[in-house]
């Protein structure tokens, strides 16, 4: 008996586009809006292509060193990775996609079994199945670190856009700017805000920076002391800070902190805050 892998590999290379219509057949009535062949020409095109690249990269674990088709599946599967996350792509739609390409894959292999048996025994059969599911199973788990790996990237640059957003120092004369906060605050979201903070007056040459408060309905203790630090770190750079808009409930936290606002420039609200540098309100 032999282990026919170079005629196996002819074989499942020669159906290529049978599995692909195989698997396209399971995605007729998808509720996915991504693998669905209700989508449009181009996209299902796509979807095809990725097919055909993925087998053929599958297919080289029955000809190639492991150092090879290892590579082959490793760069793929860093490929699709970053498509799938950028098309917010579910990760489980994906890998339950991959399970069904895996399984025709394999009624494709006891295909070919089928086709002579006598040159064949149940155990290379079974090592031909053991192959593919370890392809398939390496492609998965680099697919999965690299998804998240992509994800937690765009996350990261999305958050940071919003902060940037929600956190800007706007000049309204010279020397003078303005930074309206909102939202809930933390210790990592405050931290963020004395870097931004620091950059921004010495950016636009800021020299009196008044900071509004009132679209922040809560803070906590952690992220109060940091916010209170933010008062000295801007001295030191020959900023002054005041504070305008304080609710409450972040005054009530600033209190049970015991920190001294005393010496810092506070007001009822931004209006007359900019009216003590004789600066008219903004509406």
């Amino acid at each position: 008996m032999i282990d026919c892998r170079k005629d196996l590999y002819t074989y499942l290379k020669n159906h290529i586009n049978n599995m692909t219509d195989d698997w396209l057949k399971t995605i007729e009535n998808s509720p996915s809006t991504y693998y669905n062949s209700n989508i449009s020409a181009a996209a299902f095109a796509k979807l095809k292509e990725s097919h055909r690249i993925l087998i053929e990269n599958v297919l080289t674990v029955f000809i190639e060193d492991e150092d090879v088709y290892t590579q082959n599946l490793n760069d793929w599967a860093v490929v699709i990775a970053e498509k799938r996350s950028k098309e917010l792509v579910p990760i489980l739609e994906s890998i339950q996609q991959l399970n069904q390409v895996k399984l025709i894959l394999i009624s494709y292999i006891r295909k070919f079994a089928e086709n002579d048996p006598s040159k064949l025994t149940v155990p290379i059969v079974f090592n031909w199945i053991g192959l593919a599911n370890f392809a398939f199973e390496l492609f998965t788990n680099i697919f999965i670190e690299y998804y998240d790996k992509f994800k937690h990237q765009q996350l990261s640059v999305q958050q940071e856009i919003i902060n940037d957003l929600s956190n800007p120092v706007i000049p309204i004369s010279d020397g003078i700017g303005v930074m309206p906060l909102i939202g809930v605050f933390d210790m990592q979201r405050t931290r963020f805000i004395v870097e931004t903070t620091l950059e921004q007056c010495s950016d636009k040459k800021i020299n009196n920076l008044f900071i509004d408060l009132s679209g922040v309905p809560i803070i906590d203790m952690m992220a109060a002391n940091q916010l209170y630090h933010v008062i000295y770190t801007l001295q030191l750079i020959g900023v002054k800070a005041h504070f305008s808009g304080i609710r409450p409930q972040v005054a009530q936290t600033i209190i049970q902190l015991g920190i001294d606002f005393s010496k810092v420039s506070t007001f009822n609200n931004l209006a007359s805050a900019l009216a003590s540098l004789s600066l008219p309100s903004l509406k």
